[in-house]
């Protein structure tokens, strides 16, 4: 038999020390499934409506990385009674129904969990709010609000940075189709652009297309392709 652990996980705390960095990140900060599980755990389990707000933007990340959600390791740890547990399972009920109304790619698996929770408790949008077991009511239109703000921050962000050429880009095309296979080239720019890889693409992207981009991205290599480009090594000469 399972074990009932407390329902104040020592790992909450510092869950939530780093929840801003993750929903601040600008796409280059690793997150893994453990520490996915343990920010779950700690927003649905606070007794701050701000900070369970959060929770479907926490969902947004899963997505947009590629990390899909586990039911055995959300769920097994607690009692199927457990109030922490019937918190996460209405987030993650009430989360999937926003993802859904928003056209939103969803975490993997999150629409599965979902259906499996939608007979034990409805359709939680409908009344607009809902209760945790301790009592607090969250509104649905503040959960969107931050996703909103979450989406619309990282859109921002990846302004912010610069592109490194539109797909539609006459010479980046040109310059991709000479390295890259029109698979790879899709990957580049899903990678460029925060997009969540398949677990294939992911794959195939580590053991393929990363190893050329760290070639390409190689000062050594580049230095020799600039002496070797009819042109560029003699204009060099008469410039010294």
């Amino acid at each position: 038999m399972k074990k009932k652990i407390a329902e104040n996980d020592p790992g909450s705390e510092s869950a939530l020390k780093i929840l801003e960095s993750l929903l601040k990140d600008s796409g280059q900060k690793k997150i893994n499934e453990n520490q996915i599980l343990v920010i779950l755990d700690a927003l649905a389990s606070a007794d701050d409506v701000e900070v369970v707000a959060r929770f479907p933007a926490i969902l947004a990340i899963c997505a947009r990385r590629g990390v899909s959600l586990n039911s055995q390791a959300l769920f097994s740890r607690y009692w199927e009674t457990s109030p922490k547990r019937q918190n996460l399972e209405k987030l993650l009920l009430i989360s999937a129904s926003i993802f859904k109304n928003k056209k939103l790619k969803s975490p993997g698996n999150l629409d599965k969990i979902a259906a499996s929770l939608k007979p034990k408790y409805g359709d939680l949008l409908l009344s607009g709010e809902f209760q945790l077991s301790s009592g607090m009511l969250v509104s649905i239109q503040d959960l969107e609000n931050y996703l909103n703000s979450y989406l619309s921050g990282h859109v921002k962000a990846r302004g912010d940075r610069g592109p490194i050429g539109h797909p539609g880009s006459k010479t980046l095309d040109v310059y991709l189709d000479r390295l890259f296979s029109a698979k790879q080239k899709e990957l580049v720019f899903k990678k460029r652009d925060g997009i969540a890889f398949t677990k294939t693409e992911r794959e195939y992207y580590s053991r393929v297309v990363r190893k050329k981009l760290e070639a390409i991205a190689s000062e050594e290599v580049g230095e020799i392709a600039k002496n070797l480009i009819p042109g560029k090594a003699k204009r060099r000469s008469h410039a010294g």
